[in-house]
C-alpha cells in the first residue's frame, strides 16, 4: 500500500516551486477515502475539457429516443473552423457517432460547433447541474474568439470535472453501456502531451485535454495492475503552454510511481 501523506506531500513540493495558478483532484478509485484536492474549486476557463458534457448530453439525448448514433449529421461550410480534420474532409454528412468521436478523441473544434447547435447550450448546461456540476458552463462555441472578447468564456473547475470521471467511472450516469462508450472513446484520445507525457507508451488513459493561450488541463482515469484513479491537473498562468504541459506531466508521473511501486 502506497503513503497517501507521503504522495501528498510530494505534489506539493514540487507545486510549492511553482508560480502558475494549479489546481489539482486525485481520487483512488480503490480506496476513495484516499483523496488529494488542491484549489479544486477554483473556476478556470474549461478550455476543451468540457466537450465531455458536450459527450455526456448526447449520448443522453441517444437514450432518450431524440438522436441516434447512426444519424447522418450535416456538416455545412459555414460551420467549419480551422485546424480541424472536418474542416478539411469532403463529405458533407457524417453519423453522429463520428462527430462525437473526434471531438474527443482529436479535440475537434468543428464537430463540436456542431453537435452545441444540435442539443443547445441550455440542453448541455442544464444536464450539468442535474449531475451536480456546480461551476461547469458552457457559455459560447469553439473558437469564438469575438465571444471571448465580450467576456464570455466556457468555465468548470477540476472538481467538477473529477465529478464527472467518477460518475461515468461508476455508471452513475445514462447507462453502463453508455458509460463504457465514454470511457472507451476517453482511452482513444490521441493527445499524448500532458497526463501521459513521461508515463510507458503502453499505459492506458481515459482522459480529456484542454488548451488555451498559457493554459492547459488534462484529467482523466488511469487503469493499472494494481491501482485505478482519478488524476486531473489544471494550469493557468504558465509562461508557456509547454512549461504547463511539463508541469502536469511530471505530477502525473509521480502519482503513477507511488500507486504502481508497491
Amino acid at each position: 500500500m502506497y503513503d497517501l501523506k507521503a504522495l501528498d506531500n510530494a505534489i506539493k513540493n514540487i507545486l510549492a516551486l511553482r508560480c502558475e495558478d494549479i489546481s489539482l483532484v486525485f481520487l483512488d478509485l480503490n480506496n476513495t477515502s484516499n483523496y488529494i484536492y488542491i484549489n479544486e474549486n477554483k473556476i478556470f476557463p474549461s478550455a476543451s475539457t468540457i466537450k465531455v458534457l458536450i459527450l455526456a448530453e448526447a449520448l443522453n439525448e441517444v437514450l432518450n429516443g431524440k438522436l441516434s448514433l447512426d444519424a447522418p449529421i450535416e456538416v455545412k461550410t459555414s460551420d467549419k473552423v480551422p485546424y480541424s480534420i472536418l474542416t478539411s474532409l469532403t463529405n458533407n454528412k457524417y453519423p453522429l457517432i463520428d462527430l462525437l468521436t473526434l471531438m474527443i478523441i482529436s479535440s475537434d473544434n468543428t464537430a463540436s460547433n456542431i453537435l452545441i447547435d444540435l442539443l443547445t447550450m441550455e440542453s448541455i448546461n442544464n444536464y450539468g447541474q442535474s449531475i451536480g456540476l456546480k461551476n461547469t458552463s458552457l457559455k459560447r462555441k469553439m473558437m469564438d474568439s469575438k465571444a471571448v472578447q465580450r467576456g464570455m468564456d466556457n468555465l468548470t473547475s477540476a472538481f467538477d470535472m473529477l465529478t464527472l470521471f467518477k460518475k461515468i467511472y461508476n455508471h452513475e450516469l445514462l447507462n453502463p453501456k453508455m458509460c463504457d462508450l465514454i470511457l472507451k472513446i476517453l482511452g482513444d484520445n490521441t493527445d499524448k502531451e500532458v497526463l501521459l507525457r513521461y508515463l510507458e507508451a503502453d499505459i492506458r488513459c481515459a482522459h480529456k485535454t484542454g488548451d488555451l493561450s498559457n493554459l492547459n488541463h488534462d484529467i482523466g482515469v488511469f487503469k493499472t495492475k494494481t491501482s485505478e484513479y482519478i488524476l486531473g491537473v489544471f494550469v493557468r498562468n504558465a509562461d508557456f503552454n509547454y512549461v504547463a504541459k511539463d508541469l502536469i506531466g511530471k505530477v502525473s508521473k509521480i502519482v503513477y510511481d507511488f500507486l504502481t511501486c508497491i
